[in-house]
């Protein structure tokens, strides 16, 4: 029996089912191409579209990418494009002129044409060479037509002409890919144009500053409306976030500074420099690792910049745009060179441990050592400000042809050995940092406004943590969870819209208001010296004997008259005295009668036979802290309103009382005035309601005003922490106004 031996022949359908299955869409295609241009040491790679261009034989649409690289010799394009998975850049490993990491290592560029258009032509200008230069043009439906005539793949033609005549360009190739076979829309242009963009790192600096070997820019034509959109949405994106960490590493040493924006502007509100070492991390798991020096990461670079993915955004951002974008954008990219890294800043590949910390609920970070553990031990659930994926878009810059401990795998684009476990220690030693300070200023904050979280908040913390149990919920589920979120977060923002409008009203309300309470104390300050300047002239007339005696009680009768003029305009003025500087700064518990007593006495001159009953108000009753100019306006309303209710009537009682409830005190405010209806009650704590109409008899006593008495009563008890509201009188009297309140632990002043 002899024995023989026979080749594997390749099906030339290969060329189809590898671009459809190694490329799979547009955007990729042309990174394939874009990346080739960056391995021929090009500065940059042009790309224009004419996707609805009319061709011959009714074709339609052209994609031209050109770049200023070295070009091709005809022995280069025969040995290498032409060599379908050639590896000569994994051989080569370096660019020839930039010594740039190779980034195209598949060797299937070529296929990219052949996946975006049934027709490919090619120019291409040696940077060095004889002064010739190639064309090529290959018909990829003839290429791939083999149910007709069974072509095997080597014996796929292409058409080239070595051409001595003036090139087209300097240096560099030319790719035409001419009858598209994807349809071009306007939708399908803006995706491509993300694509393409999120390439090349974020926060790029401008190209011009970078070395020459560095600079590498991607440019574009026919769709500069869609590139340009994207661009300009993504700059401002880029411009409203509410902390940036910048990191530098080198030798084993990192320097970062967090910055903590305000909102308001994006300025610098606090920045926080660190320095720390790779030995200062205090992971157990890190520490137990026998380290190398030698085999340590060498370089890196990265910053990352932190949304808040509620309430309102500046540069006219809307919440809806800026989560959009998160959703497609967000994560900590690497990127190797100028490209980046598929795997890293995918949400399912939680390289960072970030995701996996939250389902966990940790509130102490893992890696920072003691000394700042011990800075921080006052600040509760300091890790939980931890930033999520999705509340982040970052990127760490490494350079492999740099490092020989780490290596990019073949199959997933993601990094391996022994230096990856220290550039993903780094970056998360300075989330972990940004964190904690996140957490002492929230901390800070709630402090100081007594601030209270709101539902918004709470609903988007809830989002976070479905989304983070991604894997342990059934689909189904989450998708129910995340759609009734979405129904009680639209029902939530009506509401807090709603509250906003109150409150702009509100403040439009107090504005005049503040104006007149200012306006008020000077008026009060001139009328004390005018008042004075009064008592000086009596004196002067009481001294004043003519010997005449009708002409003497005359004087008499007038300065009979100015006294008592004068004595109503000091208790008119009185009404202002609760407005001084101490009282309106100093906040303490008064006791109830004390208050309601010297309001009265202050408004005694509009009470006009109305008699105060505070003979059921305990003497210990202490009202909620709060100033005695708070109170003076709370009181001076209310008795107002009173004195309004009870004119004319025969009757004429104030009384205040007051009942304890286990732990709950009302105060009680009844009248015996023309009363109020329970069922519409609630209408006058709105602005500008009244009860009674107003008429010139009332308004000579300085009755009725402008309808903003009781609105003015609820802010300021709101304010303080009281309910106010109006209840059942008892017998004998109209009308019951009850002041509510918590009774916590006692502090007196």
């Amino acid at each position: 029996m002899s024995r023989t031996t026979i080749n594997f022949s390749v099906d030339a359908q290969l060329l189809k089912e590898l671009g459809e299955r190694l490329i799979g869409k547009p955007s990729i295609a042309l990174a394939e191409m874009v990346k080739n241009a960056y391995d021929a040491d090009a500065t940059f790679v042009e790309i224009s579209f004419e996707p609805d261009k009319a061709l011959e034989n009714d074709h339609k649409g052209e994609i031209i990418v050109r770049d200023d690289g070295h070009g091709m010799t005809f022995q280069e394009f025969r040995d290498f494009w032409m060599r379908v998975g050639s590896t000569h850049k994994i051989d080569k490993k370096h660019s020839r002129y930039f010594h740039r990491r190779m980034t195209g290592s598949k060797g299937i560029g070529r296929l990219s044409a052949q996946f975006l258009a049934r027709q490919f032509e090619m120019r291409t200008v040696p940077r060095e060479g004889d002064g010739t230069w190639l064309w090529a043009y290959i018909d990829w439906e003839d290429a791939v037509r083999v149910q007709e005539e069974q072509k095997d793949l080597t014996s796929v033609t292409v058409v080239y002409e070595i051409r001595h005549d003036s090139p087209p360009f300097e240096q560099g190739t030319e790719l035409r890919l001419l009858d598209l076979k994807q349809e071009w829309s306007e939708q399908s242009l803006r995706e491509l144009a993300r694509d393409v963009w999120w390439l090349q790192p974020p926060f790029r600096k401008e190209i011009n500053s970078l070395p020459l070997s560095e600079q590498f820019e991607i440019r574009f034509q026919g769709a500069e409306k869609f590139f340009g959109e994207f661009q300009e949405q993504l700059d401002a994106i880029f411009k409203i976030q509410i902390a940036t960490i910048k990191g530098m590493y080198r030798d084993g040493i990192a320097q970062i500074a967090i910055e903590l924006l305000d909102t308001r502007n994006q300025n610098i509100a606090e920045i926080y420099p660190y320095k720390y070492s790779l030995d200062d991390i205090a992971d157990g798991e890190y520490r137990r690792k026998s380290r190398d020096s030698a085999k340590r990461l060498r370089k890196a670079s990265f910053e990352i910049r932190i949304y808040k993915g509620e309430g309102k955004q500046s540069l006219g951002i809307s919440v809806r745009d800026l989560r959009e974008y998160l959703e497609r954008f967000a994560g900590v990219h690497v990127y190797d060179g100028p490209f980046r890294l598929p795997y890293y800043g995918d949400f399912k590949n939680d390289w960072l441990e970030i995701e996996a910390d939250h389902s966990q609920r940790a509130i102490v970070s893992k890696l920072l050592p003691d000394q700042i553990q011990n800075a921080f031990r006052d600040v509760p659930e300091r890790l939980r400000y931890l930033p999520t994926m999705r509340r982040m878009i970052g990127k760490v810059e490494i350079n492999t042809s740099e490092e020989p401990n780490l290596r990019i795998t073949s199959a997933r684009d993601r990094l391996e050995g022994e230096a990856h476990d220290d550039l993903r220690y780094i970056v998360r030693y300075a989330l972990d940092l940004y964190a904690y300070h996140a957490a002492k200023r929230a901390m800070q904050e709630k402090t100081r406004t007594n601030k209270t979280e709101r539902p918004s908040e709470a609903i988007r913390r809830i989002e976070d943590v479905i989304i983070r149990l991604e894997t342990s919920l059934p689909a189904k589920a989450r998708r129910d969870l995340i759609e009734v979120l979405k129904d009680v977060e639209k029902s939530v923002n009506r509401s807090e819209r709603t509250d906003k409008e109150k409150e702009q009203t509100t403040l439009a309300m107090l504005a005049p208001l503040a104006t007149a309470g200012i306006s008020s104390l000077a008026i009060q300050h001139e009328l004390r010296k005018q008042f004075g300047k009064l008592d000086e002239i009596i004196l002067e007339l009481k001294k004043l004997l003519t010997g005449n005696p009708n002409l003497d009680k005359q004087i008499k009768e007038v300065v009979a008259s100015l006294e008592r003029w004068l004595d109503r305009a000091r208790a008119t003025n009185r009404i202002f005295d609760y407005m001084t500087g101490n009282t309106m700064h100093e906040r303490k518990r008064y006791r109830a009668k004390k208050i309601v007593e010297s309001i009265f006495e202050q408004m005694s001159f509009m009470a006009l036979g109305v008699s105060l009953d505070v003979s059921h108000l305990p003497d210990e009753l202490f009202l909620p802290e709060a100033s005695f100019a708070e109170w003076g306006a709370i009181f001076q309303n209310i008795f107002s309103n009173a004195f309004n209710a009870m004119y004319r009537e025969p009757v004429r009682t104030l009384s205040i009382s007051a009942v304890a409830r286990d732990n709950r005190r009302i105060l009680l405010v009844q009248d015996t005035g023309v009363g109020v209806d329970l069922n519409e009650a609630e209408r006058l704590f709105q602005p500008f309601e009244r009860a009674i109409d107003d008429d010139p008899s009332r308004r000579r006593l300085g009755y009725g005003g402008t309808g903003l008495g009781l609105t003015i009563v609820r802010l300021l008890c709101d304010q303080i922490g009281c309910l106010v509201r109006f209840v059942p009188p008892e017998e004998n009297f109209a009308t019951a106004l009850s002041i509510e309140w918590e009774e916590k632990k006692r502090r007196i002043e």
